[in-house]
């Protein structure tokens, strides 16, 4: 008898500590569930945010191609949704910090030391534009071979480029990103809408004279802007040129010197301007610093060649590559070209 009570007192002590397992259990599972609803939860000041600069970021995006996805994830974690003292009073929405070439306004907080220089902007799409320009600098230049689909590896090329030294920097843009479903910006109608002039048109017979005659006049020729309304780039003036950056040479620059000042190797800043032969820098020539590109701009369809000038001084003027200009013309490479020769840009 006395055994058979320790049998029924230790079954019943055993089920008394599976009820208790079980409190306990559901206890974990309903607080984890409680921590992941709560982690998830949105804020109504990042989808304000996003609400109010989603084209800014989609504009830089069709300007710039970097990520719109990327550009909002880093414009709310820099200015905490534009919360910050910088945001609010400097319209600075992502700390860039005063450099030596900063021609604009500037304003003075305490960020790692106690009165830093940071950049005041008119208006928060100066900021945005500002942004852009920065990460296309020589050092985040391996970012651009990315898809602007392809956020993760953008967010973590930032931290590898050195863009910030959180090294939980990646996880938290991509958790913004993800939470706000900010890649979907990168497929927003009005970037679509902006590639439909793309597409096939059907044309009257007016259009069909209308286009012959335009063809048998002149395109307007690139006009370089006055240098005053150049960007300083470290002591030399810059540009952009069909969305390809630029400087101007200075007086008794060479190639291999201006390459020296870029951390570029010769060859490669040769290369992008087509200048592997002998061909050396005259003060004033435009230099680019990234490839150019196989076709002119939209607006610059064709060009009249006059004579005086050469293929690759065209080339450089409208920012194609030299083999492409001969290629869209059908011509041999290294043809000479011939007075008053039509030629097509695209």
């Amino acid at each position: 008898m006395q055994k058979k009570l320790h049998i029924c007192f230790f079954f019943t002590t055993f089920a008394a500590k599976l009820y208790d397992m079980k409190k306990i259990f559901s206890f974990v599972v309903l607080s984890c569930l409680s921590i992941a609803i709560w982690a998830q939860s949105k804020n109504a000041a990042y989808e304000a945010y996003i609400e109010q600069y989603r084209q800014i970021a989609i504009e830089q995006q069709r300007k710039h191609a970097i990520p719109a996805s990327i550009t909002m994830a880093q414009a709310i974690l820099e200015s905490a949704a534009g919360k910050s003292e910088l945001a609010v009073k400097a319209n600075n929405h992502f700390g860039i910090k005063c450099t030596s070439d900063w021609p604009g306004k500037t304003y003075k907080y305490g960020d790692n030391r106690t009165n830093e220089c940071f950049r005041k902007y008119a208006d928060v799409a100066d900021s945005y534009e500002d942004h852009s320009l920065f990460l296309k600098r020589k050092h985040y230049e391996r970012l651009f071979a990315l898809s602007v689909n392809d956020y993760k590896n953008w967010a973590r090329g930032l931290k590898d480029c050195g863009y910030a030294t959180d090294p939980k920097y990646p996880e938290k843009l991509i958790r913004i990103i993800e939470l706000y479903e900010l890649d979907k910006l990168a497929s927003d109608k009005s970037l679509v809408k902006s590639k439909s002039d793309s597409k096939k048109k059907t044309f009257t017979k007016e259009d069909a004279t209308n286009i012959a005659f335009a063809e048998q006049e002149p395109v307007a020729d690139y006009t370089m802007p006055a240098m005053e309304d150049l960007e300083l780039f470290h002591n030399h003036r810059s540009g952009y040129r069909n969305g390809v950056r630029y400087v101007v040479a200075g007086p008794n620059e060479t190639y291999a010197s201006l390459a020296l000042f870029l951390n570029m190797y010769e060859r490669t800043l040769r290369k992008c301007n087509d200048a592997l032969d002998i061909r050396e820098l005259q003060e004033g020539d435009i230099v680019y610093i990234y490839p150019k590109k196989n076709r002119a701009e939209r607006r610059y369809a064709t060009y009249y060649f006059r004579g005086n000038e050469t293929a690759w001084d065209i080339a450089q003027k409208y920012g194609i590559k030299l083999k492409s200009l001969y290629k869209l013309n059908g011509i041999p490479y290294g043809t000479e070209l011939t007075t008053h020769q039509r030629l097509s840009l695209r």
